[in-house]
């Protein structure tokens, strides 16, 4: 008998026989919004329809709660396009929900708070309490190589100058003897001119090292030996090189101007649209018991694929939190600043 041919119909699944017991089970209210009634089945329902990494997430309290109120949510803004009209046939009601739910937001949402409704001077006032996601101040990279003596120092600091990147990696590696630069092959990361890191919670560099670095004029330049440290016996003796610079940016209002009325806008549309919702919750009894999730049953977890690319991946989940990501830092300075790093040999 010949395997059947995939890109044909395979006809409908099996009907899913389930017992009393099971069907009492999943008829058990989970939420009531005035007289609809939000079950254990129906989310059960609703999760099965998704993908195998998106029904797994759902195993988490928090994400299940986080289905549970937008089901809710979409019951209360449903209710309230159906009681103006837009749309009362029971037999498609689903369907004619989420277009009269467009529908209505659009309306008194989307044509009422649009992104040119933003006066300037909102988006002035939002600039200039935010000069940070406008100016960046300028940062160094640096690798050291921290050896006990002067003459130490100075008798290794030639080699150093003359070294490519890889050699002066691994004359740190084998010299320097602070031993957390050293496993970088001496790399200090960026810093600004006080030796804080900008992206990460690592300790400040030292001022003496920080003052000779930003003393350097180019990247792969080598610095005169520095004494780091009281004159005690804890003072060491380090060779710098600069080896990254990224210099000093700042956006003007005009320029980033577009970007924050995007930003206000969406604040303001999201803000008006919660403080509706929370009207019609008010106005409709709306009830949610979370402890009878509970009795949700999942199907076995479908094995993912290893495969970055297949369907399911970790790209799928993250694609929409990327994407607004994106969104929210239309307003802030692009990540393809200049930036001059020493050659990797």
């Amino acid at each position: 008998m010949p395997d059947p041919d995939p890109t044909q119909p395979q006809g409908e699944p099996p009907p899913v026989v389930r017992t009393p017991e099971d069907e009492a089970r999943r008829a058990q209210a989970v939420a009531t919004i005035g007289d609809v009634r939000i079950t254990v089945g129906q989310i059960e329902d609703e999760i099965a329809r998704q993908t195998p990494f998106m029904r797994a997430r759902y195993r988490d309290r928090a994400q299940l709660e986080e289905l549970v109120s937008t089901l809710v949510r979409f019951e209360l803004l449903a209710r309230e396009a159906e009681r103006r009209g837009m749309g009362t046939d029971s037999e498609v009601r689903e369907a004619t929900a989420q277009s009269a739910v467009q529908q209505m937001i659009r309306r008194d949402f989307d044509e009422r708070i649009t992104v040119e409704s933003i006066p300037q001077a909102d988006v002035q006032a939002y600039y200039d309490a935010h000069p940070e996601e406008f100016s960046r101040a300028e940062v160094r990279r640096a690798s050291q190589i921290v050896l006990e003596t002067e003459e130490e120092a100075r008798a290794l600091v030639d080699e150093a100058r003359s070294a490519d990147a890889r050699r002066f990696r691994q004359l740190a590696q084998e010299r320097s003897i602070d031993p957390e630069s050293r496993q970088r092959g001496g790399d200090l990361r960026y810093f600004d001119d006080h030796g804080v890191s900008p992206n990460s919670a690592d300790p400040a560099v030292d001022a003496a090292i920080v003052r000779a670095a930003f003393a350097l004029t180019n990247v792969g330049d080598v610095g005169d030996p520095i004494a780091v440290g009281p004159a005690d016996g804890t003072r060491r003796w380090t060779i710098v090189k600069l080896t990254g610079l990224r210099p000093a940016e700042h956006r003007p209002v005009e320029e980033a101007g577009q970007g924050i009325r995007l930003r206000l806008w969406r604040e303001r549309r999201q803000e008006a649209l919660e403080a509706f919702v929370v009207e019609l919750r008010g106005q409709i009894t709306t009830e949610v018991n979370y402890e009878r999730m509970s009795g949700i049953r999942f199907d076995p977890p479908d094995r993912l694929s290893d495969d970055p690319h297949a369907e399911g991946a970790e790209g799928e989940g993250a694609e929409g939190e990327a994407e607004g990501r994106g969104e929210a830092e239309e307003g802030t300075l692009p990540e393809g600043h200049p930036t001059v790093e020493a050659e990797e040999d």
